[in-house]
């Protein structure tokens, strides 16, 4: 209602204002009809519909470090909700509830959309997509980073759990970091966790990727685990295509 009647004002400022003005009060004009489309897109962008999701509650206020990811500040970025792509999007990942949090131009307040409605978002260079899972998936439904994107596909869960411990008569408690990591081969999904896992997901090219990680000298310690399953998925698809 409020967004069609700013439309009209605009519409009905423009017919009549510019039709009256000349020379150096065109421009008075100008910032004048700019203010109104203003307002009419910040009243349309206030009630789009990605903004309909619940109040979003925080976490307990005493746990270490924060739930998201990958910094604990809104970011700008992108999602698919409800089949409609918004862009410039206010937003946070918890990735200890696994729900997108984003917070409406107007401000004071975050909401929780529905996870159930979003397709894909993205955060700066990280981009997610909404996978429906089974037991034989092989995965669980929920929100994967794609890290590589070939024939072979290389996702990231991205997890934060809590510990506590109340042992010492007083409550204490941290988010623990524990990211999963699912290969796509042919409409299947298998989580690996070490170089075995890998390689015998590619047995035609086991050998062959075996030089590949010695002669860069890749690793599966923790510091180097998503590069090099994302680098070996990478070289498969170079190999056998």
């Amino acid at each position: 209602m409020h967004a069609t009647i700013a439309a009209l004002l605009v519409l009905c400022f423009s017919n009549c204002v510019f039709g009256q003005a000349t020379g150096p009060d065109s421009s008075f004009v100008q910032t004048a009809k700019q203010r109104a489309i203003g307002y009419y897109e910040q009243t349309v962008r206030r009630q789009s519909h990605v903004y309909e999701g619940n109040q979003y509650i925080i976490h307990d206020p005493r746990i270490k470090v924060h739930p998201y990811y990958v910094v604990d500040s809104l970011l700008v970025g992108t999602v698919a909700y409800n089949h409609v792509q918004y862009q410039d999007v206010k937003m946070q990942y918890d990735i200890v509830r696994d729900e997108l949090v984003v917070q409406p131009p107007d401000g004071g307040y975050r909401l929780r959309l529905h996870t159930d409605k979003i397709t894909a978002f993205s955060l700066g260079p990280h981009r997610f997509a909404r996978f429906v899972g089974d037991s034989v998936a092989g995965i669980r439904t929920g929100f994967y980073e794609i890290i590589y994107d070939g024939n072979v596909k290389v996702l990231a869960k991205r997890q934060k759990t809590v510990q506590e411990d109340i042992s010492g008569g007083t409550y204490k408690g941290e988010y623990l970091v524990k990211d999963r990591f699912v290969i796509q081969k042919e409409g299947a999904f298998h989580e690996v966790k070490s170089k075995g896992s890998v390689l015998d997901l590619f047995p035609d090219q086991a050998k062959e990727l075996r030089k590949y990680m010695r002669k860069n000298r890749l690793k599966f310690n923790d510091a180097q685990r998503e590069q090099t399953i994302a680098r070996l998925a990478q070289r498969y698809d170079e190999l056998t295509n």
